[in-house]
């Protein structure tokens, strides 16, 4: 944390603000509960400056502290996020229709959007048919999860433009998630080129044991992949093949009056 942000302009920049702005990222979905010499560590601070930063974030709202004498987030550092995806358009405009898929389905219906090598669900209407807490437990509004072994991922991967898709593909490490999980970048492509063909893009218990899921991106106006509808589902309540032809018509008719709205 000592080398400056700008080596030419070192005193526009405060340490402290970077400092408490860093220990903000050290809680992520792997780690959401941190004790000081862990953060310390990640950060390169000496303890008692980490636990300096960390009780000013505690008295400011942003963290708090169990009692574990351990810290996590704190609800309102969702106002920064949320306030992020208000300004979306795509956001805006779908939720209603989000939220009709949710009604006519009884199934999660969410919206999905690119970053990197993980897909962003950028708003969620939860589900609540027999099955479905168990499949989307710990995945809820602003989870990143990787693009290969989700639905919404594949569907926004496959719209990709053939040389962002390419240099997407050779940078990512496919990691397996459980036994069905696309690990090599040759399936992946196979993968995606099935998806092109059908529409759709079909998650079958490659995230999540017991998870199905079935996804159609949202296009602008110029043709381009803007987001994803997906509906996820207990693997016990569709095969894929059914989830393809009950549900698929219904996610890609949804994307389409959201494509619409978006013109």
């Amino acid at each position: 944390m000592s080398k400056p942000l700008d080596p030419e302009h070192p005193g526009r920049f405060s340490s402290s603000l970077v400092a408490g702005l860093a220990m903000l990222t050290c809680f992520t979905a792997e780690h959401p509960v941190r004790g000081i010499a862990d953060m310390a560590e990640e950060l390169d601070l000496g303890r008692s400056t980490t636990h300096r930063y960390a009780t000013t974030l505690v008295t400011l709202g942003y963290l708090e502290q169990g009692p574990s004498r351990k810290y996590r987030l704190s609800s309102r550092v969702s106002d920064f996020g949320l306030s992020l995806l208000d300004s979306m358009v795509v956001r805006r405009v779908a939720r209603e229709h989000l939220r009709e898929l949710r009604a006519r389905t009884g199934r999660t219906a969410s919206l999905g959007v690119l970053g990197g090598t993980e897909v962003a669900y950028i708003d969620r209407w939860q589900g609540s048919r027999q099955g479905q807490y168990a499949v989307d437990e710990g995945i809820g509004l602003g989870t990143r999860l990787p693009v290969h072994c989700t639905a919404a991922g594949k569907a926004l991967l496959a719209l990709l433009p053939e040389a962002e898709q390419r240099s997407l593909i050779s940078g990512l490490r496919p990691g397996r998630r459980t036994p069905k999980t696309i690990t090599t970048k040759t399936a992946l492509r196979a993968e995606l080129e099935r998806t092109l063909a059908d529409g759709v893009a079909i998650e079958d218990e490659e995230f999540l044991a017991g998870r199905r899921a079935i996804a159609a991106a949202v296009l602008d106006k110029e043709g381009q992949a803007v987001a994803a509808v997906e509906l996820a589902v207990p693997a016990q309540a569709y095969s894929s093949e059914e989830l393809l032809a009950q549900l698929g018509p219904k996610v890609t008719a949804t994307a389409q009056r959201i494509a619409a709205a978006l013109t």
